[in-house]
């Protein structure tokens, strides 16, 4: 497997400018572009595909610089939104395709086809067509296409996204057990947080088309470095604070910042300790399946705590009007 990396690129169209100073995916890593629509992620998986070509910068594999090559010579899989398989093809022929375009002997055609269908969980669906199979089948099979001549990068294009959530789930944990197992090289570009979170080694967060911050997935959510990226990945508290001797307060709150100045702490919901007594006021809260979601006034501010119901210190059905509120881990944002 190689290591992809991304040096100078920038690609513009109408309204828009996609600029990657560096970027690097290690050889056997899962990295996720992770971000709204119309941030550049897409064009970024194309760029390394051959797709696209930039108005600057190089893209290596390995220390080869396959920028002018073109798709079918830089030895990749691609998995898209809509599957783009023949509908007039078989399950075999649609995953033999690019083998058969290789002039591979048809005895080996058989066995990497067989492979690459017990790799997906589809042995014995060989003489099926497209229009018989389900939406996660068809995405299944689509990957088996892509894997079955053994690329040396994976490029995944909002692979789920058609799929409905229950299937979605199940088929993500099939694409990270594929891919680990494999040990190959995968760029995963998803909108889906909780996706992003459940199948990458790192991830990329994108904003418009730049890189807001890439880290490892809880790295990333709970020290995240600017506004964008705490408030993409999850529910957040984002409180605007003046510190004094590199401390920040709020109610009974105690944030140590390192610097003085106006600040921004960060935290998350679930980082917040719910205990009886006094400090915070309860604005209002929500159950949820299994936690409970409660906002506070504390200091003329509003944060939101979130425990699973089994932590709360007192029954849901009697929660008090006043509780002490202490949070576990916090960062200041950039």
């Amino acid at each position: 497997m190689v290591r992809v990396r991304l040096v100078g690129i920038r690609k513009s169209f109408e309204g828009f400018t996609l600029e990657i100073p560096e970027l690097e995916v290690e050889s056997g890593e899962m990295m996720t572009l992770l971000g709204p629509s119309g941030c550049g992620k897409t064009t970024t998986l194309r760029i390394i595909a051959g797709l696209e070509k930039p108005d600057s910068g190089r893209v290596f594999f390995d220390e080869t610089d396959v920028t002018n090559l073109e798709p079918g010579k830089r030895n990749i899989g691609i998995v898209f939104q809509d599957y783009a398989l023949f509908p007039h093809m078989t399950v075999f022929e649609n995953v033999a395709f690019g083998l058969e375009m290789r002039k591979l002997p048809r005895d080996e055609i058989k066995k990497k086809v067989e492979w690459a269908l017990e790799l997906v969980g589809l042995k014995g669906f060989e003489n099926r067509y497209p229009e018989q199979l389900s939406g996660g089948q068809q995405q299944r099979v689509a990957l088996a296409r892509a894997l079955v001549i053994e690329p040396q990068v994976l490029l995944l294009d909002e692979p789920l996204s058609n799929l409905d959530a229950k299937i979605r789930e199940r088929l993500r944990g099939e694409i990270r057990r594929i891919q680990k197992e494999l040990g190959i090289t995968t760029i995963y570009v998803t909108h889906d947080q909780e996706e992003a979170m459940a199948v990458s080694d790192r991830i990329a967060v994108m904003n418009s088309g730049r890189i807001e911050g890439i880290g490892k997935p809880l790295e990333l959510y709970y020290h995240p470095k600017t506004e964008f990226v705490a408030k993409f990945l999850g529910l957040s508290n984002i409180l605007e604070l003046e510190a004094e001797n590199g401390i920040a307060r709020l109610g009974t709150l105690e944030f140590k910042t390192g610097r003085d100045g106006k600040v921004r702490v960060f935290f998350r919901p679930e980082n917040v300790l719910v205990k009886p007594g006094k400090g915070a006021r309860v604005i209002d809260y929500d159950l949820l399946p299994g936690r409970i979601r409660l906002r506070l006034g504390i200091g003329g501010e509003t944060i939101t705590a979130e425990r699973f119901l089994n932590e709360l210190p007192f029954s849901p059905e009697d929660i008090p009007k006043e509780v002490s509120v202490e949070v576990l881990s916090y960062s200041v944002l950039e």
